[in-house]
């Protein structure tokens, strides 16, 4: 009789035990603020066309910051984000990667440096401007820090967060991608996103 109230017992503590974890990760989930909505922006991506803050609205956007000299982190940055694109196949999710370096990252070296790391053009953008516009984007936009002194790539300072923004133009969340577990973190917080 015992063995039977253990059989009897331990599918219903299995189920309370997924229910439970379920309904934790939905709570995390539910809970993601509204950080700050994206003020109008416009800038020209990799094919020269104008790009702004309205491709944003509809689709969930992850959104990084690097530039195409960068001899350090942007090259890391960016095989994290081609990481992610390979595994999210939702069309309502897209990527958007902002240079920090527009006088030397033109559309078409944006382009060129996309097309060595393989990029899919299709939901993936590259976008650039007027120094003046980019620092405006990034620091009073995305509230990302990003400090240029002087000519020198060297000296270009940025913040290495990836931005999660939702449907309506409002970022979400603001992540670093450091590890694998990190990186499904920010999967599942773009997969949730999409669901809204």
């Amino acid at each position: 009789m015992k063995s039977l109230k253990w059989i009897l017992l331990v599918p219903v503590l299995v189920f309370f035990f997924v229910w439970v974890g379920h309904r934790k990760n939905m709570q995390t989930l539910e809970t993601l603020p509204k950080v700050i909505e994206i003020p109008a922006f416009e800038l020209k991506n990799q094919d020269g066309a104008l790009y702004g803050n309205k491709n944003l609205l509809g689709r969930v956007t992850l959104v990084n910051f690097i530039f195409t000299n960068c001899p350090t982190v942007c090259p890391l940055l960016t095989q994290k984000m081609k990481e992610i694109t390979k595994e999210v196949s939702d069309p309502i999710i897209q990527f958007l990667s902002i240079s920090v370096d527009p006088e030397n990252d033109s559309p078409e070296v944006l382009k060129k440096y996309g097309d060595k790391f393989g990029v899919d053009w299709s939901r993936w953008n590259f976008v650039t401007g007027p120094l003046e516009k980019i620092s405006e984007v990034v620091v009073k936009g995305f509230k990302i820090v990003f400090i240029r002194d002087t000519k020198d790539i060297l000296e270009i300072t940025h913040g290495e967060h990836f931005v999660l923004v939702d449907k309506q133009g409002t970022i979400r969340a603001y992540r670093m991608i450091s590890d694998e577990e990190s990186k499904k973190e920010v999967l599942r917080l773009l997969e949730q996103l999409a669901k809204e």
